[in-house]
């Protein structure tokens, strides 16, 4: 028997828009893994925070519960803790699923509002998703209905591209986002980069992936020499898999899942502090060996690539509802802005 449509509205406060085409392009991309499992037809409701301000989570208590009310949604999956700000003051009948990325429920010096205010929202979830087990253990207090499932990379896109070798003996390494993002912490890495051109005789170049097309990102991973990850809290970072699929090389500091995504992948290094003496000493120390097969060695672990997230979070949602696992057509995706 022919099972009938999922609809799905995703609550989010980053999606791809014509202006913005790679913020969270791994959920879009998620959403799009999902109808490969099942007929899904799925609703976006964007809160554009990031570009319009923080105003558009007030708006959003309005706003997504009208969405709500106006389909036959049968699942509703939120993602990043701000965005379900809504249910603090509206109950769905729906199942809810909330997926945390990292600075919505792990607490640094700027963010302990809404640190404080995600927590508030959790116990509202019947299912909620989140990237690593310090994750989990934070949750743990406020709903015991948590699975750790992080985001899935596309590793048929993500691939080593052929560049030419940097000009004599030069170094080119990546920091993995904007200088602007006070939790990826770019003064750190500046500090970690002076201190190694202060030992080493060659040249050492960095660049930001930042502003950067999808192929665009590639390619500079690509033609790098090593990514070096000096986040003060991460979840589960889409650009160290990026990374790996590349064949690149990753220093990084303990945070989020970065050691066991890295565990047993040659080249790749992760320190046991934020110290800029140790960060720098393996980013050397790596800069001087021998590149092994990084990307075979990540993919082996069969756990990060898109279609096992699919089909895990595909349960997930199937479950939910009560219903089995059945090959069906994908609808497809309609967006809207909220």
């Amino acid at each position: 028997m022919k099972r009938k449509t999922i609809n799905s509205l995703y609550v989010t406060n980053m999606y791809p828009t014509e202006d913005h085409p790679v913020d969270g392009i791994f959920i879009k991309e998620q959403i799009q893994d999902l109808s490969t499992k099942f007929s899904l037809r799925a609703e976006i409701a964007l809160i554009d925070s990031i570009y319009k301000g923080k105003k558009e989570y007030l708006k959003s208590i309005f706003s997504i519960p009208r969405t709500i009310r106006s389909r036959a949604f049968d699942i509703i999956h939120i993602h990043y803790g701000l965005s379900g700000l809504f249910l603090l003051f509206f109950k769905p009948q729906q199942k809810v699923f909330i997926t945390l990325h990292g600075s919505d429920i792990q607490k640094r010096k700027k963010n302990s509002w809404q640190v404080w205010l995600t927590k508030k929202i959790l116990p509202k979830a019947d299912l909620i998703f989140v990237q690593n087990e310090a994750m989990k253990n934070l949750v743990l207090p406020f709903n015991q209905k948590v699975q750790i499932v992080t985001c899935g990379v596309d590793a048929d896109f993500f691939k080593p591209e052929t560049h030419p070798k940097s000009p004599g003996n030069s170094k080119l390494v990546l920091f993995p986002s904007s200088p602007k993002r006070e939790v990826k912490d770019y003064p750190l890495f500046t500090r970690v980069i002076d201190r190694v051109r202060s030992l080493v005789p060659y040249p050492v170049n960095t660049a930001c992936i930042d502003q950067l097309s999808r192929s665009g990102v590639k390619t500079l991973l690509s033609k790098a020499d090593c990514l070096l990850l000096t986040s003060k809290t991460e979840g589960s970072p889409q650009v160290v898999k990026e990374a790996l699929c590349c064949n690149l090389p990753v220093i990084s500091v303990t945070v989020g899942d970065v050691k066991e995504i890295v565990e047993g992948v040659p080249n790749c290094l992760v320190a046991t502090s934020h110290d800029v003496d140790e960060l720098a000493y393996l980013l050397i120390k790596m800069l001087q060996e021998e590149r092994g097969d990084i990307r075979n060695a990540f993919l082996q672990k069969g756990k990060y690539q898109h279609g096992d997230i699919a089909d895990t979070i595909a349960n997930y949602y199937l479950q939910a509802l009560d219903e089995p696992l059945a090959a069906t057509n994908p609808i497809g995706v309609t967006e809207t802005i909220s």
